[in-house]
């Protein structure tokens, strides 16, 4: 299913809201994968903080891991206990990602994964797709892709 939005930094928390009611409903046996596609500065990040309040994480905490290229967050959501935030923006080849580790982190069904750049690790299977463009300087553009149950 596809579904566009039109939002401001302060309506991601709803869609974030919307996104882990959708992975609720999915419950499988490893762990859901978000991929956030979309150019710098279109909100990916920004997504990623609402996504972690959403989980009981501080948004305060949450930063971009362009540098370090993967930080873990522990929340106190009931079926997802932990966040794992990704950026793929500085790999030129998909088995770069190999240094991330990721294997433990996608074998465990209570934690996300959301990847920013994901087109850099062709490997991941989505669960939920978004895409974000810049509309104007407040409002964001969002399509979420996922297959309904």
């Amino acid at each position: 299913m596809t579904e566009t939005f039109f939002l401001g930094e302060e309506d991601l928390r709803v869609l974030a809201e919307k996104v882990v009611g959708l992975l609720v409903q999915k419950q499988k046996s490893s762990a859901p994968v978000i991929l956030l596609e979309g150019d710098l500065g279109a909100g990916k990040t920004t997504f990623t903080k609402a996504l972690a309040e959403e989980l009981g994480i501080s948004k305060d905490e949450v930063h971009s891991p362009t540098f370090i290229l993967k930080k873990l967050y522990k929340g106190k959501h009931p079926t997802f206990r932990s966040l794992v935030h990704v950026d793929a923006y500085r790999f030129t080849h998909p088995d770069e990602a190999r240094v991330l580790r990721l294997e433990e982190d996608l074998k465990d069904s209570n934690t996300i994964v959301a990847v920013e750049w994901p087109s850099k690790m062709t490997y991941l299977q989505a669960d939920i797709e978004l895409t974000f463009r810049v509309e104007d300087e407040h409002t964001r553009e969002i399509t979420l892709y996922y297959e309904e149950r």
